[in-house]
Parts: C-alpha cells; structure tokens; sequence
C-alpha cells in the first residue's frame, strides 16, 4: 500500500521514514518530496509497504503523531486522478528547428482549450505561436516549414 505523509519537518528524509514506518513492518521505499529548485523538502513524502494490513496499522497509529515538534498527516496515498483536459504546448516560446529564428510557444489553454504547438523553422522562417484558447476553443498552429515568411497562429476566444 502506498502511504502519503504530509506535513513533515523540514530536516525529515528518506531514512528517518523508514526508521518511523518499521516497527509496523516492512518498508519496500521511502520517498521525500523535494523541491527542485531549492532542494529542500516540500514537507511531504511516500512510503510504501507491501502488507495492507501493516501499512494500516501504520496509519492508524502514525496519524496525528507530533514529530520535532510538528504534527504529521498519514493517510492512503490516492491515485492521480488524470485531467480530462488536453494539454497545450510549451508554453513561453520554444527553441526553433536549427537555421530558425525561434519556434512558437504553447497555446494558453483553459476549459478544455487544445493549446497549438510550435512551427519548424527553417531559413529564417518565424514559427507561429499557439492561439489564446478559452471554452473548449482550438488554438492556431504554428508557422510553417521553408516559408520564410512570418506565420503567426489564430486565436478563439
């Protein structure tokens, strides 16, 4: 069973959970989510431990416990749901094919909006960025392959 533990300290890492979860059983991973940028915890993390009843007992007994002075969550971990909404592009511009100028960004995307990639450039050929989309509008394409010319993509709105 795969276990969601919020609200950790922030000095908690991967060792001082298995150290917390094993004397309810065995622990198969551990796992302390960081943040990328900074490289501190996000003061939440997984563990999982493969006997469900184990890993119950371990919730059962682990929630609301004070730990350096914080109090922890635990709980079942919850699948991630998956979004019924396309995603758009990259967003913010991307690099154009070697020889362009610069590739379009993604679309903006709300409400179901497909958001429009960017072109292929080549010889000086500016790629179309994706439309604004907004209430399950299609965003513009983007510019097209040799055109040399400017290609910019429509917008819905």
């Amino acid at each position: 069973m795969k276990i969601f533990i919020a609200k950790l300290p922030y000095q908690f890492q991967e060792a001082d959970l298995t150290e917390l979860f094993a004397p309810y059983g065995e622990v198969s991973s551990a796992n302390v989510i960081m943040d990328r940028e900074t490289g501190r915890s996000k003061c939440y993390a997984f563990v999982e431990m493969p006997n469900e009843d184990e890993a119950q007992n371990a919730i059962d007994n682990l929630n609301e416990k004070e730990i350096l002075d914080k109090t922890i969550a635990v709980s079942q971990a919850k699948e991630k749901e998956r979004s019924e909404r396309p995603s758009g592009g990259g967003g913010y511009g991307g690099g154009g094919y070697r020889g362009g100028n610069s590739g379009g960004g993604g679309g903006y995307n709300k409400d179901r909006g497909n958001g429009g990639g960017g072109g292929y450039n080549k010889d000086r050929g500016n790629g179309g960025g994706g439309g604004y989309n907004k209430d399950r509008g299609n965003g513009g394409g983007g510019g097209s392959y040799r055109d040399r010319g400017n290609k910019g993509g429509g917008s819905d709105y």
